[in-house]
Order: structure tokens, then C-alpha cells, then sequence
């Protein structure tokens, strides 16, 4: 439903001041710190077409009102339209850079500071590739019996492993293995390795075969890790500090909701499925996992080389400040694209 443009204003500063106070407003509190022009019984009078409409609600008798799903909803579609796409450069990008090896611990680092820029939790998923392709395979001798296995896929994720050997391997033999396995698995996806090849790469001698196929059981568990995702998680403790959540089972039951993996799957796989490039607030009761109905979600996805590649979402309260989260998430976005591109393409 369109409000006049009273209504809104009034709907406009009991939200900003729920914001900054986490508490019921009344309508002598609205006249007296916002010049809207108006009286506070006019003000208290639009305040009950406001309740009626279902855009504030009154939290207990005797208490003054608190914006509604409904009311925070068409708080959101109004100053997104009134926001401009202004780009400001990202303050810690050089951070970012100087401390980009990976695209997971660049990740991680994303996550980290997003949290701590927003005060809220963070999620961010690892691209979420599939049939991704070997770039190369090192086996670096930590011992003489022990075996480090790197495995890099094609866009630059590392995974590694170490293998406890049951006889000594030489230098020379580890050279000729690695040499062998890149030649016969660089540049191929797991669904394109056959027996035919497997074959080749283990060979005919007894101790060549028993490291290779603990190398290669390294391999295909690592492509399979890369396929899969992982998603790094910060700052839900940052969320338990703010007025909404001193009851202690509320806090509790968010915070477990925020562990639980198919909780967290099901955020970045949504966000990941229906993303259009744009980023998108889901308010309480929108949300479609019952135990995160009290906070809202904000969620875009990044891309590499102009191809999606992986989520992010921003949880808080519902009384979160979306105009700066939103900006946050958008200059982040624009610098952290270009940044894991370059990144792939090392």
C-alpha cells in the first residue's frame, strides 16, 4: 500500500529513532526531536492509522510502537530509491592486496573485516565451481618418509595434504612421479580421469603404486573439497552485544542456528541460485528459515573473470543500519571481483 508523504515521514523517524535506541517510540518523543511540521496529536493520530496499516506495532501495553516487518520492508524499498550509487574506494583494499596469496584466505579476510566494519555476522562462500580442472599437482618430501601433496586448481586454489610413507622415497623417484602425474592429470577434471590413466600414473612397480594411489586419493578428495565450497563465518558473537538479544535464550537459539551447516548452506545456496547481480534484503518473516525470523539478511553474490562464483550475506537485527551495510557491501563488491580475478589468474 502507497502511504502519503505524512505517513512515511512519520514512519521515516520512528524507524530512525528505533535505530539508534533499540526502544518503543511515542508521538511526543517524534514531535519533539523531528521538525516534521506537525503536531503531536496529528503526529499520534497518523501513528494509529500506522498501527492499523500494520506498519508499527506496540510491543506491550503501555509501550510506544516499534516498526513492523512491514513497516521496515517499505522503510528499505524507500531509501534504496532515494540512494545514490555512489562508489567510494574501499579503505582497506591495500590490506586486501598485500595480503591476497589465496582465494580462500582472501575470503577469509573479506569475511573478517565485513564483520568488523558492520558489527554483524558475515558469511562468505568459496567459489562454488564444478568440473574444475587440475593446474598442477607438487609432491615436496618433508622427510624421507613423509610426503607433502599441493594440489592447484585451475583458478588458483590450493589444497594440501601430508602422506606418512611406509618405506623411504629418494628425491630422484619423487621427481620422475611428479613429472609423471602432471603430464597425465594437468588441465583435466575428475569426471575425465579413467582407469586407462590411472593406470599409467601408478605404472608397474610395487612401491610406485602404493604412493601414487595415496597421492591420488589426495587429489581427487581436494577437487572434490574445491567443488563443493566451504563457507567461512564471523562476528555472530558481534550481534549478542545489542539490546535485541540480551535474552538469553534468544541469543542462544540464534547462535545455534548460525552453526548448524545446512542453516548456512541453505542462506549461500539461495542467495548463490536467485542472484541477479543486485544486492537483496530479506526482513524477518520473508525469511523462508524459521530460526532466523527475528533478524534480516543481506546478500549479494561476487563474481570471477564475469562469472558467479560465490555469496555473501550480512545478518542482523532487524533493526540493522541498512543504508550503510547496503554501501558497505556495494564498494566491496566492486573492488573484490577485480581483485579476485587477478587472483585466478596468477
Amino acid at each position: 500500500m502507497q502511504l502519503d508523504e505524512r505517513k512515511q515521514e512519520i514512519l521515516k523517524a520512528i524507524i530512525n529513532n528505533y535505530f539508534e535506541t533499540a526502544l518503543p517510540v511515542g508521538s511526543r518523543t517524534i514531535s519533539k526531536q523531528y521538525n516534521l511540521g506537525v503536531s503531536p496529536a496529528t503526529i499520534r493520530n497518523e501513528m494509529s492509522d500506522l498501527e492499523e496499516l500494520g506498519f508499527i506495532i506496540q510491543p506491550h501495553a503501555s509501550a510506544g510502537r516499534i516498526p513492523s516487518d512491514k513497516g521496515y520492508r517499505l522503510y528499505v524499498d524507500m531509501v534504496m530509491q532515494l540512494q545514490k550509487a555512489e562508489y567510494r574506494k574501499l579503505v582497506y583494499l591495500e590490506e586486501l592486496k598485500a595480503s591476497a596469496g589465496r582465494i580462500e584466505d582472501l575470503l577469509k579476510i573479506i569475511a573478517k573485516r565485513l564483520a568488523e566494519e558492520t558489527n554483524y555476522a558475515t558469511l562468505i562462500s568459496t567459489p562454488q565451481y564444478k568440473k574444475t580442472k587440475i593446474k598442477n599437482i607438487q609432491l615436496v618430501e618433508v622427510s624421507s618418509q613423509d610426503l607433502l601433496v599441493i594440489v592447484v586448481a585451475e583458478r588458483n586454489q590450493v589444497k594440501d595434504s601430508l602422506i606418512h610413507l611406509e618405506q623411504p622415497i629418494h628425491q630422484e623417484l619423487l621427481t620422475r612421479l611428479s613429472v609423471c602425474i602432471n603430464q597425465e592429470l594437468k588441465g583435466m577434471t575428475l569426471e575425465e580421469i579413467n582407469l586407462d590413466c590411472i593406470h599409467r600414473i601408478k605404472g608397474n612397480n610395487a612401491q610406485e603404486q602404493r604412493i601414487m594411489s595415496e597421492v591420488l586419493d589426495v587429489i581427487f578428495k581436494a577437487i572434490r573439497q574445491i567443488d563443493e565450497a566451504d563457507i567461512f563465518t564471523y562476528g555472530a558473537a558481534n550481534m549478542m552485544k545489542l539490546p535485541e538479544f540480551q535474552d538469553v535464550g534468544k541469543a542462544s537459539s540464534i547462535m545455534k542456528a548460525l552453526e548448524q551447516e545446512e542453516i548456512l548452506e541453505d542462506i549461500i545456496n539461495t542467495t548463490f541460485e536467485s542472484d541477479d547481480g543486485n544486492v537483496k534484503i530479506v526482513i524477518g518473516e520473508e525469511n523462508n528459515i524459521q530460526d532466523l525470523r527475528d533478524l534480516s539478511l543481506i546478500t549479494t553474490s561476487y563474481h570471477i573473470n564475469g562469472e558467479k562464483a560465490g555469496a555473501i550475506a550480512i545478518i542482523g537485527p532487524k533493526r540493522m543500519d541498512y543504508v550503510n551495510t547496503i554501501s558497505n557491501l556495494r564498494m566491496l563488491i566492486k573492488d573484490v571481483d577485480e581483485l579476485l580475478t587477478q587472483l585466478s589468474r596468477r
